[in-house]
């Protein structure tokens, strides 16, 4: 029995120790594309002419070459001009890369013109065409516009009446305090196929509240407290972002 066990120690019959595979690390995650946001926009004031031979003035910022576009139409004049719109409204369309055109409409600020003509009778959408063929001129892709009280007007008019002249129709509208001065010329419901957000107090519902359900296309901020057209920007900042927020979905992004 000695001799067995010596023969078993000698000979290694013991079980081996096991071998351990080496480590084998975990394949990195594949590195996430960072998206460059857009250039802002870089502004200077042109003069235009419309197709009656009036000049406007206007502050162009321009974005890349076939870059979203947005003309901004202030409330009526000569009451009102360009600078009405709040520079922190305008910087925040600009940061999208978005082409503007923010103009004094006839009759207004540095502008020529009458200012009755601005939205009464045919005149007020040639302000809006001169608008748009600047920026159709850079490169425009789709095209928004929003209008401030009777700024509404003007766009409403040039927005049924683009198509037939070969121009670029609006791919969303914004309404700021529309009323019934909108539809001096042109009905609402004609644009019912266009994407369109509404903002407006409590106190002026009766109007923009009134065209709820006409279209599925359309979005109504109504605020308990406000103003009258860019007048809102001061009582309720949050309309920038509202109406931000309709241009960026309107514009399918």
């Amino acid at each position: 029995m000695w001799i067995a066990m010596i023969l078993a120690a000698c000979t290694g019959s013991t079980a081996p120790a096991p071998v351990e595979e080496p480590a084998v690390a975990a394949p990195s995650p594949a590195p996430v594309a960072e998206v460059e946001p857009p250039a802002p926009s870089v502004k200077h004031t042109e003069t235009l002419q419309t197709r009656d031979g009036i000049e406007l003035e206007a502050d162009i910022w321009l974005g890349e070459p076939g870059a979203n576009g947005v003309v901004l139409l202030h409330m009526i004049p000569p009451h009102w001009d360009r600078t009405s719109w709040p520079t922190s409204f305008v910087e925040m369309l600009s940061k999208q890369g978005w082409s503007l055109c923010v103009v004094d409409r006839r009759g207004s600020g540095k502008s020529g013109g009458a200012p009755t003509d601005a939205y009464q009778g045919e005149k007020g959408k040639y302000d809006v065409e001169a608008c748009v063929k600047r920026l159709q001129a850079h490169g425009l892709g789709k095209l928004g516009i929003v209008g401030a009280s009777n700024g509404t007007t003007s766009m409403l008019d040039y927005a049924v009446w683009a198509p037939g002249e070969g121009l670029p129709e609006p791919a969303v509208l914004g309404f700021m305090t529309g009323g019934p001065y909108t539809e001096n010329q042109t009905g609402v419901v004609l644009v019912e196929h266009i994407p369109a957000v509404f903002t407006f107090s409590q106190a002026e519902r009766e109007w923009s509240g009134g065209l709820k359900g006409v279209s599925p296309k359309w979005t109504f901020h109504e605020y308990l407290t406000g103003d009258h057209g860019t007048k809102m920007f001061d009582v309720r900042p949050d309309v920038a972002h509202d109406l931000l927020r309709g241009l960026t979905k309107g514009f399918g992004r």
